[in-house]
């Protein structure tokens, strides 16, 4: 269950030449999570509040303090402001933890983590934890950066598969590595991954396990759409795969042509209070909520982060996009409101408070 909290500044730790893992103090207030969650950290920037999501990239199981590790983004508000000043940051707001992108099947033997550049922070916390409550599980991790500097926590999961040579492997797929210096590091791939390399490591990782293998998918949206690809060609059920979208794919604009044409009525049930909304076209319930000043619970507005997931009880709605919830979040009528457009004007929907 999320709720809020003031953490401050335990350490500040540099990863890579653009990356940094802030360890949060949380003065003795307790913080339950599972590995792969992500927080809502909201900073002041320049008098105003900005909010961004972050993977914990700590463990539950083997880290005393909550951690996220932040990759600086060019011309990224939140990014660059935490990489440069995290040290001096008094205070930090923070809502969560949410999501679901957590490994919870107790029967999986062996763990195939498919990430590249900052995806690796919820991947890292989740073999980290997987290794602690399921001793014996084996763990493949393909792994795309650009360099070896550039690649995130790199020390830490050497050092790792060098003290369990026979439960951890690990791929570097590494673009701007010298092939030379590669030939000699046999767990690294000189090159931009693309389909073919993607599709043999994953033979490659389904050969050495049964069928109780999970898998786990983070990074920039073509990377992960070819890892997915890959698996569903070999033949791994969609029910088996994982997917964490850190941000959504370029979204077609929506026109009228797509959607109805006319205003939808929409009835919100929220905090025990009933809003009628007017959801104009090519608007979302969520935009039409916030034009009616509704508080709704949001973030990315771009189906990712799954913060303003909704129940659907009545009505039709178009979901757009859908990076968040799973399968069994849809069969049980969940909509994320950033991403549904009403279809009719009998659409009610609930969030929960």
């Amino acid at each position: 269950m999320s709720s809020h909290y003031t953490w401050y500044t335990k350490t500040v730790i540099p990863e890579t030449p653009d990356s940094v893992t802030i360890v949060f103090d949380t003065r003795g207030v307790l913080f339950r999570y599972e590995a792969g969650q992500f927080i809502q950290v909201t900073l002041v920037i320049d008098g105003q509040p900005v909010t961004r999501s972050y993977s914990l990239s700590s463990s539950p199981d083997t880290d005393v303090y909550p951690a996220i590790t932040v990759k600086r983004i060019p011309g990224g508000l939140m990014s660059n402001h935490i990489f440069n000043m995290a040290s001096t940051i008094g205070e930090w707001q923070i809502e969560g933890p949410l999501g679901a992108f957590t490994l919870r099947e107790a029967a999986c033997r062996h763990l195939v983590l498919l990430g590249g550049g900052s995806g690796i922070t919820p991947l890292y916390a989740i073999a980290r934890s997987a290794i602690q409550q399921h001793p014996g599980l084996q763990v493949t991790l393909l792994y795309s950066s650009s360099t070896v500097a550039d690649t995130i926590f790199k020390t830490q999961l050497d050092q790792w598969q060098q003290q369990q040579p026979n439960n951890i492997r690990i791929h570097y797929v590494l673009s701007r590595h010298p092939a030379g210096e590669a030939a000699a590091e046999n767990n690294i791939i000189a090159g931009r991954i693309n389909r073919i390399i993607a599709k043999k490591l994953v033979k490659q990782a389904i050969a050495a396990t049964d069928n109780n293998a999970h898998y786990f998918i983070c990074g920039p949206a073509e990377l992960m759409k070819m890892h997915e690809e890959a698996l569903t060609s070999v033949g791994v059920p969609e029910t088996h795969i994982r997917k964490e979208w850190y941000a959504p794919e370029a979204v077609t604009a929506v026109t009228a042509v797509t959607l109805p044409d006319t205003v939808q009525e929409v009835l919100l049930h929220l905090y025990e209070q009933t809003n009628l909304l007017e959801v104009k076209p090519g608007m979302t319930i969520l935009d039409a909520a916030l034009e009616d000043k509704i508080p709704l619970p949001y973030s990315c507005r771009g189906g990712t982060c799954g913060k303003c997931a909704a129940r659907l009880s009545s009505g039709k709605v178009q979901l757009l996009e859908n990076y968040a919830l799973r399968q069994e979040d849809l069969d049980a009528g969940l909509i994320l409101l950033c991403r549904s457009y009403p279809l009719d004007s009998q659409v009610t929907v609930e969030v929960d408070g």
